[in-house]
Formats: structure tokens, sequence, C-alpha cells
């Protein structure tokens, strides 16, 4: 019985250092290993907001920005982004003065489907490659003045004065600044190509050009 009693505990030293360290090793792992591969998958998302220039083919254009992503492994985004964008802020343009000698401005927007690697996420800075493919519209406009009979005085309203449609793809490069957990600067700059748009009954490609700007994303990353 002693025999017996003295190997058991034997057993009991030799095992349970063992056991303690391949409990320490699996808690000390990041990743839990399944028969379907490592279950390192995580989920979260974003909204940003963001302000920026629109060049328009020598115009410069204030460009306003919104993505709604869902941001899966930390480093891929997936969905919509829209931009609207005006030079009613530059001025007035004159470069049409046979078809529009009064001048006018140039307005639109454009969105559609909004993909973003994200590389080395972790780090506090870090770049993506956001890539938007979509469709919008341009217009030309001007402002009118239009007699209020209720009022008794004149009212400016905008009108367009022609408008035409075009597809676009915009890749571009972004710098994301981890601010806080739930909070991201992002800097970015990209380029805009498009199908022609017909204005003054011709075809060119207005829509052409860069974009920068600044985002504030907020979300889980």
């Amino acid at each position: 019985m002693k025999t017996i009693h003295l190997a058991l505990l034997a057993v009991l030293i030799i095992s349970v250092p063992r056991l303690y360290a391949q409990q320490e090793d699996f808690e000390a792992s990041p990743l839990a290993r399944t028969i379907f591969g490592e279950q390192s998958s995580a989920l979260g998302g974003y909204i940003s907001f963001g302000v920026g220039n629109a060049a328009l083919k020598g115009h410069n254009a204030f460009a306003g920005q919104m993505r709604l992503a869902a941001r899966i492994n930390h480093s891929m985004s997936i969905g919509i982004a829209g931009t609207g964008f005006t030079d009613m802020i530059g001025g007035l343009n004159y470069d049409r003065k046979e078809t529009i000698p009064g001048g006018y401005y140039i307005e639109g927007g454009y969105g559609g489907l909004f993909l973003e690697p994200v590389f080395a996420p972790d780090l506090p800075v870090h770049l993506s490659f956001p890539m938007l493919f979509g469709a919008g519209g341009v217009a030309l406009t001007e402002d009118r003045s239009i007699y209020d009979w209720e009022d008794w005085e004149y009212d400016n309203e905008r009108f367009a004065i022609e408008a035409a449609p075009f597809l676009i793809l915009e890749p571009g490069v972004e710098m994301e600044i981890n601010m806080s957990r739930f909070l991201r600067l992002g800097l970015m700059v990209s380029y805009r190509f498009t199908t022609a748009v017909r204005l003054d009954a011709g075809r060119e490609y207005l829509m052409n050009g860069f974009h920068a700007g600044a985002l504030l994303k907020l979300g889980v990353f």
C-alpha cells in the first residue's frame, strides 16, 4: 500500500506543474484555436463626418463627406459613403461666357459602396486605403431673384441651369490617428475618376480631380 501511495504522490507532483503551465500558455495566447481556424474575428463599425476641398477642373469646391461602415477584424471597413460639394464659397464662375454670361456655380454630390483596407490598425498612427464605387450628379446653378407677393419683397432662389449624371471610382490614401478607443481622426487625399458629363452641349471630364480633407470617426474599431 505504501508503494501505491508513493507512486500516486509522485504522479501528482509531476502532473500538477505541467497542468498549470498548459493553463498559463492557453491564457497567454491571444487567439483560441478551433477546427475552423483561429477565432480572431472582431466586428465593429463607425460613422464619420469630413470636410475638405475638391478640385473641379480649375475650380475649388467645398466638400462635405459622410460614411457609415462596419469594420471587420480591425483591418477592413465596408459600408456606404456620400459626398456633397459646392463652389459657391469662391464666388461665381465666368469661364462659360457664351452660354452662361451671368456666371454660375458648380454643385452636386455622389455616393456609393465604400471599401477601406486598414494596415497596422493597432499602431497609434497608421494608413488605410479607402475606395468608393458609385454614381452622382453635377449641376451648373445660378441665383435668381423671385418676387414674393406675400412678403412684398424679392427672394433669391437657386436654380439648376443644367445637370448631368456620372459614374465614379475614387481611390485614396488616409492617415488614421487613434485618438481614443472610440474616436479616430483621418487625414485623406483621393482622386476622382468619372465618366464624362454632358454640359454646354459637349462632353467633358469636369469631375475628375483631387479631393483632400479631414474626417472625424466615431465608433468601435
